[in-house]
């Protein structure tokens, strides 16, 4: 009897240990979350502070991008690379999960190794992103360059990549997409630079280019079309981009447009 009595409290502060050990590592997490997630928020709000609202960003009236803040945008998609892979192995891993369901063929060792990838890629996800929104702000803050004039080049840049998205591994997935806010930034942009084309004395000699943007508008708005400038920008944009053509290519990550250009709220939390 006493010898029962003993095993069972000898085992009370195992349990015990076990219990406060997952209860260090789930509140390590949630604190160095909320860590990344403040220091994302600070970051992006000195570029709010420097260079305002995404919305309020004004192009150049006939949408000429200078050489140089191309190179700033590239040294930022350099930047961004590593967090663009471990973002889309989230993607796979999560895609993965569903393979298990439709595939009849996979052993039961596979579905085992399969979900785990699967279950730690959705654990991820969150401190993936937040990884991903840091090294994108301070990459801006480095460079010089707001989140407005950021997503007019990246959009401008990645048109036709993002209307190909239907067709790559990650077609499913919700991050491939352009987010509603994104979109509405981009057409609030486009309307700037229109506004400001047709302010300027170059309005009569830009008639295609204010008759181009107004159609793209339109489309943007209507729905139309999955994402801006599906066949490339047009005018001064055009010829801005083409001599980096090849470089910005090869600097596109497929799947994560949207955690790409994620900001944050003007309340607490991130907004697509």
């Amino acid at each position: 009897m006493s010898k029962t009595l003993s095993t069972k409290k000898s085992k009370r502060p195992g349990c015990l240990l076990i219990v406060m050990a997952l209860f260090f590592v789930t509140a390590s997490g949630l604190y160095f979350l909320t860590a990344g997630i403040r220091d994302a928020k600070r970051l992006e709000q000195t570029l709010i502070d420097r260079y305002d609202w995404a919305n309020n960003y004004i192009p150049s009236p006939d949408g000429a991008i200078p050489p140089q803040r191309v190179e700033k945008f590239i040294r930022v998609r350099q930047a961004v690379q590593t967090q663009c892979l471990d973002y889309q192995a989230v993607l796979t891993g999560v895609a993965n999960l569903d393979k298990i369901e439709s595939n009849q063929d996979t052993t039961a060792s596979e579905a085992t190794s399969m979900g785990m990838e699967g279950f730690n890629s959705a654990f991820s996800a969150g401190p993936k992103m937040i990884r991903f929104s840091n090294t994108r702000n301070q990459a801006l803050v480095n460079e010089e360059m707001g989140m407005g004039e950021y997503l007019y080049i990246y959009l401008t840049v990645y048109g036709r990549q993002l209307a190909s998205e239907p067709d790559s591994p990650y077609s499913g997935m919700e991050e491939a997409y352009l987010s509603p806010r994104a979109r509405e930034e981009f057409i609030q942009i486009l309307n700037n630079q229109l506004a400001a084309l047709e302010a300027s004395d170059r309005q009569t000699s830009q008639t295609k280019l204010a008759d181009g943007l107004r159609k793209e508008i339109e489309t943007l708005e209507s729905g139309s079309q999955s994402s801006p400038w599906p066949d490339g920008p047009i005018g001064a944009a055009r010829e801005s981009l083409a001599p980096y053509q090849q470089e910005l290519a090869e600097l596109y990550c497929p799947g994560v447009v949207k955690i790409e250009l994620l900001q944050k709220n003007r309340g607490f939390r991130f907004g697509g």
